[in-house]
């Protein structure tokens, strides 16, 4: 709540200074993981793209099925002629003519089976393609989240060094005009306020950042000022790493999509088989035309036949697709090997990454009280006279490092929690 006061507080302040305080607060934005999560679905483009490719998919699956209707075709034709000739009288006239073809395909070679079930595969790699842009979505919101958060501290740590400091300096100095301490006690006061002033300045620069780089990725405003209700956590990861590796080899999406891919490589393969064999339809033909009379509805023939096509000669063209289609295979499963490896690898690294940060968390969680420890005994012991200046410059610096390190440490826990998430695919409950 510390946190959220001071930047209310900050963005209040400096609306009044601007003159603004009605645009500030319609562009105050408070967000959770969740709802932040929300307004990247709804505004990001990745995800638009992703819901595209699946229905386009979705549409080319549809068209894969229709294939095993019947086709009924109308042709229609009006003509109208004037002629004459050398030595014959002139002549003319008009003819309509109607054609109604309906066709069934009775035998493909497996050609309509296999189109639709690689169609069936491609429909479901776009869908885990989507389930993966929504994963790495949430990754990204996740890191934002944390990382203002992070940066956020990082000011708050900088604006007390700056208030220590401040009031070293001033302590220095009366103690200086007093004749107790040397100049040179004054001047590296003074630096080390200095560089504490820079600090500061870059902490808030890389909170303005980030703070924009989460307006961007939510699709709002870049001005936009951010309340992020969510706190950096810390509690022992439950899960061992064999846990991880299991369910990530389950539902990993792009192990999920690397399969689809395979089964539709393999029906790729019928395709290409089907392609060499025989292709049989029947045919239903029904002729309508007439002389003088528009549109030509007057019965004419009527056929029934079966059309057989089969190529003898293709100059091996259809062998090597079928080869072609074979390769395809083997190379979608070398992928989807290396897919698995690589899957495994990432979930090994962010379990040891959330290992080493939870080592880090605990170590710094006593180092903040024993440098605030040491801190003020510097402190007094410089009042008294019996300290020394670089004594309090230099706990000063280490307290500042403690609770950076400590936040830091948060900062990496809590974002490795969600990199192993990602990298196994989704949550392990």
């Amino acid at each position: 709540m510390k946190g959220k006061s001071r930047v209310l507080c900050t963005i209040l302040m400096s609306a009044l200074l601007l003159g603004a305080e009605v645009r500030a607060f319609a562009e105050l934005l408070e967000v959770n993981i969740e709802r932040a999560l929300g307004l990247a679905i709804a505004n990001n483009n990745r995800i638009k793209i992703a819901k595209s490719d699946v229905a386009l998919a979705g549409e080319a699956r549809h068209l894969a099925h229709r294939a095993k209707g019947v086709n009924v075709s109308v042709t229609h034709n009006s003509s109208y002629t004037d002629y004459q000739g050398e030595g014959y009288p002139q002549s003319y006239g008009e003819s309509y003519s109607n054609s109604i073809v309906g066709s069934y395909r009775l035998y493909t070679g497996g050609i309509v089976g296999s189109t639709i079930k690689e169609a069936e595969s491609d429909y479901q790699f776009q869908n885990e393609v989507l389930r993966k842009t929504h994963q790495d979505l949430k990754l990204d919101v996740v890191r934002g989240i944390y990382t203002i958060l992070q940066t956020e501290d990082a000011v708050r740590q900088a604006e007390e060094s700056v208030k220590r400091l401040t009031a070293h300096v001033d302590n220095v100095s009366i103690l200086y005009e007093n004749g107790s301490v040397g100049r040179a006690d004054l001047l590296r006061s003074e630096v080390e306020l200095s560089n504490a002033k820079q600090t500061l300045i870059r902490a808030s620069s890389s909170y303005d950042t980030a703070v924009k780089q989460l307006n961007s990725l939510m699709g709002v405003s870049l001005d936009a000022q951010l309340l992020i209700d969510e706190k950096m956590t810390y509690e022992k990861y439950p899960h061992t790493l064999e846990e991880c590796v299991s369910f990530a080899r389950r539902i990993h999406p792009d192990l999920a999509g690397a399969s689809h891919a395979i089964k539709s490589a393999k029906a790729g393969v019928g395709v290409a088989q089907g392609g060499r064999l025989p292709q049989a339809s029947l045919m239903v033909t029904q002729n309508l035309g007439s002389i003088n009379s528009w549109p030509g509805a007057k019965a004419d023939s009527l056929s029934v036949g079966i059309n057989i096509e089969f190529t003898v000669l293709d100059a091996g063209a259809g062998a090597s697709k079928v080869s072609s289609a074979k390769e395809s295979v083997q190379k979608a499963q070398y992928h989807y090997e290396q897919t698995m490896e690589t899957v495994i690898l990432a979930v090994n690294s962010d379990y040891n990454s959330i290992m080493e940060a939870a080592q880090r968390v605990e170590e710094s969680m006593s180092a903040v009280g024993k440098a605030q420890g040491a801190y003020d005994i510097a402190v007094d012991r410089y009042n008294e006279g019996v300290g020394t200046n670089i004594d309090v410059v230099d706990s000063q610096g280490a307290l500042t490092s403690a609770h950076s390190n400590h936040t830091q440490a948060l900062c990496d826990y809590n974002i490795a929690l969600a990199n192993i998430e990602h990298s196994m695919g989704g949550p392990l409950e």
